[in-house]
């Protein structure tokens, strides 16, 4: 079996755990678990403490050292220079192949998490390991990023986008779309879920994240129109954070400064934040999701629930209007400007064509399932025309 080595930004369960990350991470780790086994893997990320006892494979400090600290770090700290020079040889001459799992794109965006997997994706071709990006956002990319990127995947296996009509712009090289891996991501309850959607039901999954070009105001104008949304429609509501640093900020942080608009006993704030899978599985019993999260959306969106998205400016737009559109349905999208004239009519629409929704979610268990496996067969050295690779089923305790 051949031995891979992923790169992916996550943590593992823990006060920085990201849901939307670590669900495309799951997703690849379980993949590939089960086609080479988990010794056969080791992951590298900027926190790996929880991920051997989270997912069950070994895994390596990887810090998101963007290039001129890396290059400040000869003289300033050069033992941990010569270090992570070690370990990007150390890792890449254990391995066979390497694979940048979705949790953490390869964007200009984010200079920090490029150029590191640069540097070691570099030290990967000077050895000839084969290299496999999946589930990614390819770009945007700065002058001097975009030449690097080409230079460095001139010779990628694979390189899979979740975008239809974004990422082959990036990149010299051809890509290959596929629905985004969380699409696939297993709904695997725990105590905790189940009693949570137990006590609430009927409810909605509702989440929100504050972006930068928020302010309070904003955020309590866009959280008054989902309580109406939610509340006209006679469900409770289970706020779904996707990421509190410190286990308090961010989403958290949020949910507790606008759960005063709902009624009592009326709003559920999920903390601590469970795995991605379980979530999932709640989202499942959910009578619809209303979310600002791209995530979020795509757990409603595979599995058939009725969902709007909530959006903040281009990007996020592009984002939202593209997880409806990968799968054939009509973007239910508003913008926080408009959101209290349209949110309740988009919950009506979206409710109404709950047989779209569904619809649309059996193609993630047909011909788009296989689509998104092949480049995890082709890392394991798999016949293609296997059967489809197992899910996991039993429970994951938070």
């Amino acid at each position: 079996m051949p031995k891979i080595l992923m790169l992916s930004d996550i943590t593992g369960l823990g006060p920085d755990y990201h849901v939307g990350d670590e669900a495309m991470a799951e997703v690849a780790i379980d993949r590939l678990s089960q086609l080479v086994g988990k010794d056969n893997l080791i992951l590298g990320c900027a926190n790996p403490t929880k991920v051997p006892e989270t997912y069950g494979i070994k895994a390596f400090e990887f810090y998101h050292t963007p290039d001129d600290v890396f290059r400040e770090m000869r003289w300033k700290k050069p033992l941990s220079y010569l270090k992570a020079l070690a370990t990007n040889l150390y890792q890449v001459l254990k391995c066979d192949k390497v694979v940048v799992c979705g949790g953490g794109n390869m964007t200009s965006v984010w200079t920090g998490v490029l150029e590191a997997r640069l540097r070691l994706l570099r030290v990967a071709n000077f050895f000839n390991k084969d290299i496999y990006l999946v589930s990614q956002t390819i770009g945007p990319y700065n002058d001097s990023h975009r030449k690097r990127v080409d230079s460095v995947l001139k010779d990628a296996k694979w390189i899979g986008v979740r975008d239809l009509n974004f990422s082959h712009t990036q990149i010299s090289r051809p890509v290959e779309f596929a629905l985004d891996d969380a699409c696939f991501l297993e709904q695997r309850h725990n105590d905790y879920t189940r009693s949570i959607s137990a006590k609430n039901a009927p409810f909605a999954c509702v989440s929100m994240r504050k972006f930068g070009e928020m302010d309070d105001d904003a955020v309590l104008r866009v959280a008054t129109a989902i309580e109406k949304a939610v509340s006209s429609n006679n469900v409770n509501t289970v706020f779904i954070p996707h990421h509190a640093p410190r286990g308090t900020e961010g989403d958290i942080k949020l949910a507790h400064n606008i759960e005063h608009l709902w009624p009592a006993t009326r709003f559920h704030l999920v903390d601590p934040i469970p795995l991605a899978s379980s979530l999932k599985a709640l989202t499942v019993d959910s009578q619809f999701v209303v979310s600002m999260r791209y995530h979020q959306l795509i757990f409603a969106l595979s599995t058939g629930v009725p969902a709007v998205g909530i959006y903040v400016n281009e990007y996020t737009e592009a984002k939202l209007r593209g997880s409806f559109e990968a799968l054939g349905l009509k973007p239910l999208v508003t913008s926080i400007d408009d959101v209290q004239q349209t949110l309740e009519p988009l919950v009506r629409e979206a409710l109404e064509s709950r047989a779209s929704f569904e619809a649309a979610a059996l193609k993630v268990q047909g011909n788009a399932r296989a689509i998104s496996e092949r480049p995890y067969r082709l890392l394991a050295d798999v016949n293609e025309d296997a059967q489809p690779i197992a899910s996991a089923k039993e429970d994951i305790k938070s």
